[in-house]
């Protein structure tokens, strides 16, 4: 109901009274009539203020809030920073201040062991003198401690309200975190660099391990096959072929080799022995492998070779020989090669008779004067 129908109701009750009552015009019923509607209405009038009332006394009592249970610490002041009040946490976080009368002189305990007290201070001044202000910052106390500190004013009373919030443990987590995912970042880091490293030097070690398969195998003044390898390798196709492969042993020596070294040095016939091993090399040009046995004698296994072929390719080694100038230093050196040639059968279980057949026709093509091609009969 609102104000103004309160007041009509209101009159309308006085009215009833005085001329319903002092009127001796209208008879007994009627004036008993009339001030029981005036008494109705009072009644009514009443009813409602004291609704009112009670709506009021609930929608205040609505809105109180205990400070003491709240989670953080809560003073009040008003606009000149005088202290008002303050809540239980407040109390206990303050102890040597609690009589304070100003809220300089509360802090003072906490901007004595802040790290930034100047600017803890001025932050403070700052507030007192700008009224509408709102503002947070942090105190990072030497202890380790680290309490987050916020103002406002309060609507409509020139009054201030400061909650102080304790977050070291917060702050920590965050720490431990960033900890954490920096070592995080830091192992994956390391792992990288380490896994990178494995790399390299697995690869550094295939390398080495390739190299020294390479010295064990090879001869290292030529490149060509040592004679360990020439006849693990010859064993390894025998134990491969059947009985239709076609195998040719060639043995190949320098004629005179003594004579070269002698006049030329020992120097001039490394020379020549690399160079008649790149004769070789291009005269067998794929057909099969070659392996130096030992000084100036070279051997090589034809695969899949017909005796034709065979022969011509040792004769066609022999030819490009002695047309050979190999040049030492200064010097100018031609020599000659005589050449065994001798075919492997399939019965036999190694390649070492063959290489003894093909050995026997060399000697013989050195008896019968040299620089010539024979085959073992």
């Amino acid at each position: 109901m609102t104000p103004k129908l309160q007041q009509i109701l209101f009159a309308a009750v006085i009215i009833l009274l005085i001329f319903g009552l002092a009127s001796d015009l209208f008879p007994t019923s009627i004036q008993l009539a009339l001030a029981t509607i005036a008494a109705a209405l009072v009644a009514a009038v009443i009813f409602i203020g004291l609704s009112k009332l009670q709506q009021r006394a609930s929608s205040s009592a609505g809105w109180t809030i205990d400070a003491n249970a709240l989670n953080d610490a809560i003073f009040a002041t008003d606009i000149n920073g005088h202290i008002l009040g303050m809540n239980d946490l407040c109390r206990a976080l303050f102890p040597s201040s609690v009589d304070a009368k100003n809220v300089m002189e509360l802090f003072e305990p906490l901007h004595e062991i802040t790290l930034q007290r100047t600017q803890a201070e001025d932050v403070v001044n700052a507030v007192l003198a700008s009224p509408d202000i709102q503002f947070s910052d942090r105190l990072n106390l030497s202890d380790n401690r680290k309490i987050d500190r916020t103002t406002r004013p309060i609507a409509s009373s020139g009054n201030r309200i400061w909650i102080l919030n304790d977050v070291t443990h917060a702050v920590l987590a965050d720490n431990d975190s960033a900890m954490h995912q920096t070592m995080v970042e830091a192992d994956a880091v390391r792992t990288a660099e380490l896994a990178e490293q494995l790399y390299h030097a697995k690869a550094e070690l295939e390398q080495k391990q390739t190299e020294l398969t390479r010295l064990a195998n090879t001869d290292p003044m030529t490149g060509l096959y040592n004679r360990r390898r020439f006849f693990s390798l010859a064993e390894e196709i025998i134990n491969q072929s059947s009985s239709s492969t076609s195998l040719w042993v060639v043995m190949l020596d320098i004629d005179h080799f003594k004579h070269v070294n002698d006049t030329y040095g020992h120097a001039a016939g490394d020379v020549a022995i690399r160079d008649f091993a790149k004769l070789i090399s291009a005269g067998i040009d794929g057909n099969g492998f070659i392996g130096r046995l030992g000084g100036e004698e070279f051997a090589a296994v034809l695969t899949d070779c017909s005796a034709d072929q065979a022969f011509r390719i040792a004769e066609s080694i022999r030819g490009n020989t002695m047309q050979n100038l190999t040049i030492s230093e200064s010097d100018e050196i031609r020599f000659t090669t005589s050449i065994g040639v001798a075919p492997w059968l399939p019965a036999e279980a190694s390649i070492e008779p063959a290489v003894d057949r093909a050995d026997r026709a060399l000697y013989s093509a050195k008896a019968y004067g040299r620089n010539r091609v024979v085959g073992y009969e």
